[in-house]
């Protein structure tokens, strides 16, 4: 048993001396005080790790000594002498600082079995403390080799993209006959080559994605109103051969005329592409992989889409972590288990990034669905998934933020014209160009185009201006065509945040 320092505190010397004797008989090291400032006054100068205190003692008690202690010395532990039928409880001198008390008279054996008792908490403590520094200490080191693993994955991936870019660019040239013509096995060998690289490729793309996520800088989105029909014919256009190959149906029963969403197009065939990918390796021959909407949800303002298969199913035990990072569950059909584990884990950060959510169900032995919520494009999305976001940085950095709203005007009409698919791109092409990549284009019906940007008004003024020249000389659209533009700022325009976001209104259309 290690030895312990204690502090006997009472007026009454026969006491002091009493205690004193069976602290030594119980093997530790007593010191006395006759007083509370004489304890002070030795707690200043020498350590001590318990102290046993009487309550009533002239000029200062035990109590206010007590405080003192607590106050002075914190990791000091108490016990309270009491006497036999006083007033005090367990519950007054431990509200004190006191961690346990003992009434007077007292054995030899209560004496030991409280100091055992204050010890042994004692000690428990500071093994508890210790642990939590040690604790501490390993999580700061995971935190730095995690952030070293990130740093890793990402510098060794941009390393390795661009030499694949390169690779790929000249096999597709080979492949198309810019360097002659090709044996059939030659043009086998290279298709092979090609599809590796694409899937290494994708890969890359997805640790990049990881490490972004990882850093804390998140998933860079660019919203724009898009029709769900062509993201999903791309994504099932990616797997058509290898599905054909396996022998699965890929269904799209999607409706042509469901609404507009306000999505990142290129995510959204990310995610496509996870799911219908994830159905592929889990679904035996002769099976299916449906991707339908289940309408609107009840606000009317998210859509609803499931991406189910006829697969082997998911465990029960498996379906709360699936889209953990780097969770692989027992579902392949061989039990080996491929990929890298961060495709769903990736969907899922992308979902929630435009405000959705995702969740699966399945019956082990009989398939898995996706179901998950994707923003309609209207006035209510465009204010959760940009302006209120956009408008809070602004807020923070302290710096203005303004909108404005580009239109073309048919001149011999007077109306608002409808610019064809060609033109549109032009212009979009050219829009892009002309703003910092952390404003927001948002482009709708060919006819007009939403900016969302971190300037003051005269700035704004500015860079609206430079589009309307850009647009008519650079011959982006037609003769006869007006660019217009309306800009609304805050704080330059609306005072407070409630009346720019009022205002805003009066400047989307009603989409």
């Amino acid at each position: 048993m290690e030895k312990e320092r204690i502090l006997i505190v009472d007026d009454e010397a026969n006491v002091r001396d009493m205690v004193s004797k069976v602290v030594n008989l119980i093997g530790h090291e007593a010191v006395t005080a006759g007083s509370g400032q004489e304890a002070l006054e030795i707690l200043k100068n020498e350590p001590f790790t318990i102290m046993i205190t009487d309550i009533r003692m002239p000029e200062m008690d035990g109590f206010e000594l007590m405080r003192a202690v607590r106050d002075h010395f914190p990791n000091t532990y108490i016990i309270c002498m009491t006497a036999h039928g006083g007033s005090y409880t367990y519950t007054d001198v431990v509200n004190v600082g006191a961690t346990d008390y003992i009434t007077k008279p007292f054995t030899i054996d209560e004496m030991r079995a409280k100091l055992n008792r204050v010890i042994h908490e004692k000690n428990l403590f500071f093994d508890l403390t210790q642990k939590s520094k040690e604790l501490e200490q390993a999580n700061a080191e995971l935190k730095r080799l995690d952030h070293l693993k990130s740093t890793f994955i990402s510098s060794v991936s941009h390393e390795l993209r661009t030499p694949l870019t390169v690779i790929k660019e000249f096999i597709s040239l080979i492949l198309e006959g810019h360097a002659g013509s090709l044996s059939e096995d030659q043009r086998e060998y290279l298709g092979i080559a090609n599809k590796n690289i694409i899937r290494l490729t994708n890969l890359i793309e997805t640790l990049l994605d990881f490490s972004r996520i990882e850093s804390g800088k998140g998933l860079k989105l660019r919203f724009e109103p898009t029709r769900l029909m062509g993201i999903v014919e791309d994504a099932v256009m990616t797997f058509s051969q290898q599905g054909e190959e396996k022998g699965i149906t890929l269904e799209n029963r999607l409706d042509p005329d469901i609404p507009l969403v306000l999505v990142d197009r290129n995510r959204m065939v990310e995610v496509f592409i996870n799911l219908i990918g994830n159905g592929i390796k889990f679904t035996p021959p002769g099976g299916k992989i449906i991707i339908d909407s289940k309408g609107l949800t009840e606000k009317r303002d998210y859509l609803k889409i499931v991406v189910s298969d006829t697969g082997v199913g998911i465990l029960p035990e498996d379906l709360p972590k699936i889209f953990d990072r780097f969770y692989q569950g027992e579902r392949t059909q061989t039990g080996v288990v491929t990929g890298t584990g961060l495709g769903l884990s990736i969907t899922k950060e992308i979902i929630e990034g435009h405000g959705g959510t995702i969740y699966a169900e399945s019956k082990f032995g009989s398939g898995a669905s996706f179901i998950f919520t994707l923003p309609v494009f209207g006035i209510e999305t465009i204010y959760q998934l940009l302006l209120n976001p956009m408008l809070e940085e602004a807020e923070k950095d302290k710096v203005p933020f303004s909108m404005i709203r580009i239109e073309f005007w048919d001149q011999r009409t007077k109306r608002e014209s409808v610019l064809s698919h060609d033109s549109w791109e032009g212009v979009m092409y050219a829009l892009q160009k002309m703003v910092r990549s952390m404003d927001i284009v948002v482009p709708f019906q060919n006819s007009v185009v939403y900016i969302f940007s971190f300037n003051d008004k005269r700035s704004m003024k500015e860079i609206a201006e430079r589009i309307q020249v850009k647009l008519t000389q650079g011959n982006y659209v037609s003769k006869g065509t007006d660019v217009q533009f309306k800009i609304f700022t805050y704080p330059k325009d609306a005072h407070t945040r409630e009346d720019f976001l009022k205002g805003c209104r009066s400047f989307l259309k009603e989409i």
